[in-house]
């Protein structure tokens, strides 16, 4: 596989990763926070649970996830541009060597072509000046 073939998998693969301990780490905080809360009996006293630090953890672990996606669509977006960008200077190279070569290829063409010119005309001559010193 080629380099920028090879970064892009990179990528993609430590995104995923990335994407997967966040939302892993997240959740096990959920739990850990539910749990918590809810082993808060102490005495036969109830606790329940604070609404407002729930809602604040459930949109804590939303974005972390949603933080962790749109790192991991970046580096996505990232590796796409960096390969078009390879593919568009290997296309480049591509033309400049093929431009070079037809340049080479006409200019021996014309040379072939100025020397068989001047044979020609050169054989011309010579018959004309045979024609003329017979007459």
């Amino acid at each position: 596989m080629s380099a920028p073939t090879d970064a892009f998998i990179d990528n993609f693969v430590g995104g995923a990763q990335r994407t997967q301990e966040a939302v892993t780490s997240a959740v096990n905080d959920a739990v850990r926070t539910w749990t918590d809360t809810l082993t808060g009996i102490a005495g036969g006293h109830p606790t329940l649970p604070d609404t407002q630090v729930f809602v604040d953890r459930w949109f804590d672990v939303a974005q972390t996830v949603l933080d962790t996606q749109k790192a991991f669509a970046k580096s996505v977006v990232g590796a796409g541009t960096q390969a078009a960008e390879v593919v568009t200077e290997q296309a480049t190279k591509a033309a400049e060597t093929v431009r070079s070569q037809t340049e080479t290829v006409v200019g021996q063409a014309t040379k072939a072509a100025d020397a068989v010119g001047e044979q020609a005309a050169s054989t011309a001559r010579a018959a004309r000046n045979a024609t003329a010193k017979k007459s």
